[in-house]
């Protein structure tokens, strides 16, 4: 009898640890809820006063459209659902393989490519490399490497998004945190040294 209650008793801590440890990996909400995969959220400054959310805009009517910030507040800018390289996940997890995708987006001269955040080699502002929009989403693999991002915790209060695909084992890659680059009165989202900390709040 001692045994089985025991081995009940390993049973019960065994699954309730590794109960604990996937819900810690989640990413939370502003309501303290796992962020889903697939669903709507905004991606929002973590500290009051550092502006809105995130949205669209050319580059002087050149295309793809760059990501940047609101500079004003409150305004959420325009929602991001997020899908997982892992089929597995249910939730967005942290340091995991991660594509971005703009939605609600409406334009009256739209550029073509897709609204899945793209790390952009090409284009660069003030020394720093541009995130965009074009990229492909799923289909993890060396072609798709610029496509993938990861949410990171930060100091246990807030969160920041990073780009350091995992999804090319045997690749060599930039890494670097996402934030702000002031240009042109605008400020665009780039592999910076300073990240922009962030929270997800549900559409």
């Amino acid at each position: 009898m001692e045994k089985t209650m025991l081995f009940s008793f390993f049973l019960v801590a065994l699954f309730s640890t590794n109960l604990f440890t996937a819900s810690s990996l989640s990413v939370r909400d502003t309501e303290g809820h796992p962020v889903q995969l697939g669903v709507k959220y905004y991606i929002l400054p973590f500290r009051p006063g550092a502006g809105g959310g995130l949205t669209l805009a050319t580059n002087k009517g050149k295309c793809p459209y760059e990501i940047v910030q609101i500079i004003t507040e409150p305004a959420n800018g325009l929602p991001v659902t997020f899908s997982s390289s892992n089929k597995e996940d249910k939730t967005v997890q942290l340091n995991t393989d991660l594509n971005i995708k703009f939605t609600d987006f409406q334009h009256t001269t739209p550029c073509p490519e897709s609204k899945v955040w793209k790390f952009d080699a090409s284009n660069q502002q003030n020394g720093a490399l541009l995130v965009t929009v074009g990229g492909v989403e799923g289909k993890p693999g060396r072609e798709t490497l610029p496509n993938w991002f990861k949410i990171q915790k930060e100091d246990n209060a807030f969160y920041k998004i990073q780009y350091c695909p995992t999804v090319c084992k045997d690749c060599r890659v930039i890494c670097g945190d996402i934030g702000p680059v002031i240009y042109d009165g605008r400020k665009r989202l780039a592999v910076n040294e300073s990240p922009l900390g962030v929270i997800f709040k549900k559409a």
